[in-house]
């Protein structure tokens, strides 16, 4: 009878030990399951994440341009290096411009509608300028500009090709005698610039502007003839300026569209004008007065 009773009592527990053995397996199997199905999904979920944000650089979203603007000193408020009127540049010509970014887009210059001029020069010079010029010049026809000073004379060969639109206007005014007799050269800064192209105190004339053709960093040097303009975009008019030395060459910025380049009598007559530079007056006025006798325009 004691045996018969042990022996159910070791069956039973026998049973037992089987029956957990069986539930632990099956527990250890729906955790390895689950960590399974985790890592499957945390792989998924990082595939899709990474699919984003690579395929990010195949939409069509629109370009920033960042434009950088140039670092410029202090300058005086009545001595601009380039301007018609205000300030435009330092006359601290110690420190080199700090711009590196050239303009990302080309913009088609706007033309006005003032009459084009005699060629020959035989055109009245209007009482005021209504508009900008309208485009007078002709394309593949070399331009050049005879100026003549109570100084001496020197030539500017007239970029065509990099500032079509501005060296429209310069030879529109020219044509019209806007130069002969009525304006000078009234700024001489040694070593920087020679500024020309006003008549008498006249900052307004000749009442209008022009877009702005502007270089890349880097292309001014000594005999570039620029623009000037009021230190704003797109107010150029009349004035014009020399670069005549190193302070010229590593301080101005890209902000004047280039007319030129002095080809005869930079070593002479241009030298001369700079040597009429008065220190005591940050070079307005020289020493002694500039005039522009003619401005002749040549083709070939």
């Amino acid at each position: 009878m004691g045996t018969a009773k042990r022996e159910r009592q070791k069956a039973n527990r026998q049973a037992r030990l089987e029956e957990l053995a069986r539930e632990a397996k099956k527990q250890k199997t729906r955790k390895r399951g689950t960590r399974i199905a985790i890592v499957v999904i945390g792989g998924l979920l990082l595939l899709f994440l990474l699919a984003r944000v690579v395929g990010g650089d195949d939409e069509e979203t629109p370009a920033v341009t960042t434009t950088v603007a140039p670092a410029t000193t202090a300058a005086s408020d009545t001595t601009d290096a380039a301007g018609a009127t205000g300030t435009t540049a330092a006359t601290d010509t110690t420190a080199a411009a700090e711009t590196t970014a050239a303009p990302t887009t080309t913009v088609e210059f706007a033309y006005g509608e003032l009459e084009c001029p005699e060629a020959d020069g035989s055109s009245e010079l209007p009482d005021s300028f209504e508009s900008a010029p309208a485009k007078c010049i002709e394309d593949g026809v070399t331009y050049q500009a005879i100026v003549t000073t109570n100084q001496g004379s020197f030539t500017i060969d007239l970029d065509t090709e990099g500032a079509p639109g501005t060296v429209n206007n310069f030879v529109v005014l020219a044509r019209y005698g806007y130069y002969d007799g009525r304006t000078g050269c009234h700024r001489v800064i040694r070593d920087f610039v020679v500024q020309c192209g006003r008549p008498g105190e006249d900052e307004t004339a000749p009442g209008y502007n022009i877009p702005d053709e502007l270089p890349a960093p880097g292309e001014y040097q000594e005999g570039v003839v620029a623009m000037a303009n009021t230190g704003q975009p797109n107010t150029g008019g009349g004035q014009w300026f020399i670069v005549t030395g190193p302070d010229g060459v590593s301080s101005l910025t890209p902000d004047y569209s280039i007319l030129g380049t002095v080809s005869e009598g930079y070593d002479t007559t241009v030298q001369a004008l700079e040597n009429l530079a008065d220190p005591t007056t940050n070079g307005v006025p020289p020493l002694v007065p500039i005039e522009i006798v003619s401005v002749e325009i040549v083709e070939s």
